[in-house]
């Protein structure tokens, strides 16, 4: 049952955060003869308070776990050497250096059977 309480909790604080930044953007082009101070008030105001109520939601609590638990992830992931990397940037380029080499060469073979051996143009 808590379950579903989270979730209708959500349904309603995402849209209305949504809805609160649309009105913080229109507000701020609708009060254009206002200072700049004001309307960059309303605008970033608007739009910190729909934070919060998207991080409030459960979905939003749910996001955030997410996000600390991927920092925690990347943060045990075993990066390559500034050697390895450059040893295996070396190696992606000679590959496609290669690969380019008997495309082209392929292609020439195949345009000399078709146009030189099969249609005799050349």
């Amino acid at each position: 049952m808590i379950k579903k309480e989270s979730s209708l909790l959500s349904k309603v604080l995402i849209p209305s955060a949504g809805i609160l930044a649309l009105l913080s953007v229109v507000s701020f082009q609708a009060y254009a003869e206002e200072k700049e101070l004001i309307r960059f008030g309303i605008l970033f105001g608007g739009l910190i308070l729909s934070l919060v109520l998207v991080f409030v939601s459960p979905a939003g609590k749910t996001f955030i776990n997410y996000f600390k638990d991927s920092v925690r992830e990347a943060k045990r992931v075993v990066w390559p050497t500034r050697k390895e990397t450059v040893q295996t940037v070396a190696i992606v380029f000679l590959f496609v250096l290669f690969s380019a080499i008997f495309l082209w060469l392929a292609d020439k073979f195949f345009e000399w059977i078709l146009y030189s051996v099969v249609l005799g143009w050349k």
